[in-house]
């Protein structure tokens, strides 16, 4: 394959992957409003776990792809500054995406795999609050951040449209809202267009 084939096709399977697998903070009860009896009806439904179990695996699926996404932008791009730290920036917030859906779906593994009581409510809401928290925080907070260095570093490198270049900063600000789950949708479309659109070839260096 091509250098931008691999690179539509790595934004492609990451912008699906994580689409599906972000529907998980529906899922799993903890976010925002929730009740006793939201957790009841959840761990007492064994259809629902098992749903959550797979779009927590999609979800760490999607994590990979992501990593292998940055790292084909970062083999277009020039060894700067922007392209290291988008590069650094994209496996803390791909790592912390796939950690946080681990720690909200803690409580469900124990009651799939075992015999033991349910863990309870409190346990139960600080697990989902703290995993929404690495995921919504950090993961998302870092995969914005790292939208806007490579859409900086692209543009700079004129290898970019200058539209794709200022859309990837207003998706990248517009993602800083992912704390409220929703805007994290951005990102995929961010993905799957900017794969679409691929990297030009670098000016040969003399």
């Amino acid at each position: 394959m091509t250098s931008n084939t691999q690179l539509r096709v790595a934004a492609l399977v990451a912008a699906i992957l994580f689409s599906v697998g972000y529907l998980v903070v529906l899922i799993i009860p903890g976010g925002g409003e929730v009740t006793a009896k939201d957790f009841a009806d959840y761990y007492d439904s064994v259809g629902r776990k098992r749903v959550a179990l797979v779009l927590t695996f999609v979800l760490i699926a999607a994590a990979w792809a992501l990593v292998w996404f940055f790292a084909e932008v970062k083999a277009r791009l020039a060894d700067d500054a922007l392209s290291r730290a988008a590069s650094s920036v994209s496996l803390l917030g791909s790592g912390a995406l796939a950690i946080g859906a681990a720690i909200m779906l803690a409580p469900t593994g124990v009651a799939l795999n075992s015999d033991a009581d349910f863990v309870g409510v409190p346990i139960a809401h600080t697990l989902a609050q703290a995993g929404l928290g690495v995921m919504l925080f950090v993961g998302m907070g870092s995969l914005a951040l790292a939208t806007a260095l490579v859409s900086i570093s692209a543009h700079r490198q004129a290898l970019v449209p200058r539209w794709l270049s200022i859309g990837g900063g207003l998706a990248s600000i517009l993602m800083i809202g992912s704390v409220i789950w929703i805007p994290g949708y951005i990102f995929p479309i961010w993905l799957v267009v900017f794969g679409l659109v691929g990297l030009r070839e670098r000016a040969p260096e003399r």
